[in-house]
C-alpha cells in the first residue's frame, strides 16, 4: 500500500515521563545553569511557562548551542525505557513508509529505537539533530522538511499523515502542504484527527482509513 506516516518521537512513540524528567528536563536545567547561571534558569522557567513546557527554547533565547545539551543527552542511561512489543508489532504491520522526525539527537533516537524493540530498518528515515546544526531543524516549524520527505518517497500529500503531540512543530507545517494530521493526547490546533494515544491512531489506520495507508 502506497502511503507514508511521519512520527514525532518524544511524547508520541516514546512516552516515558520519568525518563524525560531525568534526561531531558534534568540535563537541560544543568546545562543552562552551567552556561548562564540563575538568570539563565529564570529564562528557562519562563519558556516552560509560556511555550507549552518547551524549556529547550531557552537555549535559543540564551544563545547556547544545542550541542551543549545534546552532549548530555546522547549517552543517557536507558534503564527507564521499557520494551513495547505490542507497539513494535503494530507499527511493523503498517504497509507504508515510516519516518521519525524529531528534535532529539539522532544517536539517542537510534539507541531508544533498539531498546523499545525496533530495529533501525523498521523506519525508512530518521531525521533529528546532528552536528553541525546549531539547533534542530524541527524547531523551524517549516513545511520544507515535510515536502522533502514526500518528494524523497514519491508520496502525494493526501496519502500521508504526520502524527505528534505538538500542533506547532509536528502537525501544522505538514497540514499546510496538504498532509493529514493526528494529534496525540492534549487538544489544540486544528488537526485532521485527535486521539488520546498513538495506539488509538494505529487502530484508526488499521480500521479502514484507506487514504492513510491501511492494510
Amino acid at each position: 500500500m502506497k502511503g507514508l506516516i511521519v512520527f514525532d518521537w518524544d511524547g508520541t512513540i516514546v512516552n516515558e515521563p520519568e525518563f524525560s524528567k531525568k534526561w531531558f528536563s534534568g540535563t537541560l536545567d544543568e546545562v543552562i545553569k552551567k552556561e548562564r547561571g540563575e538568570e539563565g534558569f529564570r529564562v528557562l522557567q519562563e519558556c516552560r511557562k509560556n511555550f507549552n513546557g518547551k524549556g529547550e527554547l531557552a537555549l535559543f533565547a540564551l544563545d547556547i548551542p544545542y550541542r551543549e545539551w545534546a552532549k548530555e543527552m546522547i549517552d543517557a542511561s536507558l534503564d527507564l525505557i521499557k520494551p513495547q512489543p505490542r507497539l513494535v508489532r503494530q507499527i511493523r504491520e503498517l504497509q507504508v513508509k515510516k519516518v521519525i522526525f524529531t528534535g532529539t539527537p539522532v544517536k539517542l533516537v537510534i539507541r531508544m529505537v533498539e531498546k523499545i524493540g525496533f530495529t533501525r530498518q523498521d523506519f525508512n528515515l530518521i531525521i533529528g539533530w546532528e552536528e553541525p546544526e546549531w539547533f534542530p531543524i524541527k524547531w523551524n516549524c517549516s513545511p520544507l522538511v515535510f515536502r522533502y520527505i514526500l518528494n524523497k518517497f514519491q508520496i502525494n500529500p493526501q496519502d500521508a499523515w504526520s502524527v505528534g503531540d505538538d500542533w506547532k512543530t509536528d502537525l501544522k507545517p505538514a497540514q499546510v502542504i496538504g498532509m493529514r494530521t493526528a494529534k496525540i493526547g492534549k487538544l489544540g490546533g486544528k488537526p485532521t484527527l485527535c486521539v488520546p494515544s498513538l495506539q488509538e491512531f494505529l487502530k484508526h489506520i488499521k480500521g479502514g482509513d484507506k487514504d492513510g495507508g491501511d492494510d
